[in-house]
């Protein structure tokens, strides 16, 4: 049970990093000695120290005859800083426990070859558990280095007949307390979260990550999609600085002085493009993206077809009306062989409302 027990502490510790430390991907990683951890550490942004080479860095002089437990293969290669393979070696480690490939082109099998060429033994067999929440953790960092874009995910949220409003667009709130701190949990594994102009204007959102009401320093980006240049120092993503970056996407025409200092202004051509505008996130480092929006720009997003994944709250409630919004806007289909399938799908019950989750079969 012992394995499990510093599996999952390598895990706690990777989640301590995720959405802080892109493009780097978020690992944890702990040394053991004798059958306790003598030495913890994850990954620091850019260009500060690695999970691994804290692990042992903290772990002083207790490596000799140790194993590392790290979520994802130490990388081989210089960069900021010495390579984690070579402290492994220089430590005296004797085993790796890591049950992850790191998918960068510069590493991707060469950093356990190297290890294994040193005497270091490498196991890769973890628990059924730890794989899936290891999966979990780097499929976005993964999604990037394949297809060079960021992975990107929508949250709606909706009442039993498909509705994100009444008919004068009241909104707050529709799923329950529990279900609004899970999303919470979801906006941590966000680079950048996206919103439209409306949403601002209706609900003047932050757009952060809050536990017990604490800010977590998440995310790095809040983006804002602006055609006319609407934001102003009414809301309160404009006026407050503490809560991180913001990203003001507007049209050309758009002119603004003055611009408080955690707001970048970009100016695009003619209409908002949201493969520039993802585009520019991806240039920015982002590994995920994820948007919270009203069914105009989530319709626009699934016509570009820009969506991995869906993450869908569904309260027991109707609100009616004909002319009531639903989540999904947009062209639409006129086939229906055209529909957007899901896979792996789950679903789970908060306290009375459902989160429904599923990939985008492409």
């Amino acid at each position: 049970m012992d394995e499990i027990k510093f599996q999952n502490r390598a895990i706690e510790l990777a989640k301590k990093s995720i959405g802080l430390v892109s493009p780097r991907p978020a690992v944890g990683a702990i040394v053991v000695s004798k059958g306790k951890i003598v030495g913890e550490g994850n990954t620091m942004p850019s260009p500060k120290e690695h999970a691994e080479t804290l692990a042992i860095k903290n772990a002083k002089n207790n490596t000799k005859g140790s194993v590392l437990y790290c979520t994802l293969e130490p990388h081989n290669f210089f960069s900021k800083g010495i390579p984690c393979t070579k402290l492994i070696i220089e430590s005296g480690i004797k085993e790796v426990s890591c049950p992850t490939i790191d998918k960068n082109p510069k590493v991707n099998g060469k950093g356990f070859e190297e290890l294994i060429k040193a005497g270091i033994k490498i196991n890769h067999k973890w628990d059924k558990n730890s794989i899936s929440e290891c999966k979990k953790i780097y499929e976005s960092y993964e999604y990037k280095i394949i297809h060079e874009k960021p992975y990107i995910s929508l949250k709606t949220a909706m009442t039993i007949d498909g509705k994100i409003a009444t008919t004068n667009n009241e909104s707050k709130w529709i799923t329950n307390e529990e279900s609004r701190k899970k999303v919470h949990q979801i906006r941590k594994y966000s680079d950048a979260i996206i919103t439209g102009i409306n949403s601002v204007l209706a609900d003047d959102p932050l757009l952060t990550v809050r536990e017990s009401n604490k800010y977590l320093n998440r995310p790095k980006y809040r983006v804002v999609l602006d055609h006319k240049g609407q934001l102003n120092k009414n809301y309160r993503i404009f006026n407050e600085n503490e809560f991180g970056n913001v990203l003001w996407f507007t049209d050309h025409k758009v002119k603004v002085n003055n611009l408080p200092s955690h707001i970048k202004h970009y100016k695009c051509k003619n209409s908002i493009d949201l493969n520039h505008v993802v585009d520019t996130l991806y240039k920015l480092g982002c590994n995920s993206i994820l948007v919270e929006s009203g069914s105009t720009l989530a319709g626009a997003f699934f016509d570009n077809n820009l969506i991995n994944k869906l993450y869908t709250f569904i309260a027991p409630k109707i609100f009616g009306g004909q002319n009531a919004p639903n989540p999904i806007g947009g062209l639409g289909i006129t086939d229906i062989n055209n529909h957007t399938k899901l896979k792996n799908i789950t679903i789970e019950e908060i306290s009375g409302d459902f989160l429904f989750t599923g990939e985008i079969d492409i």
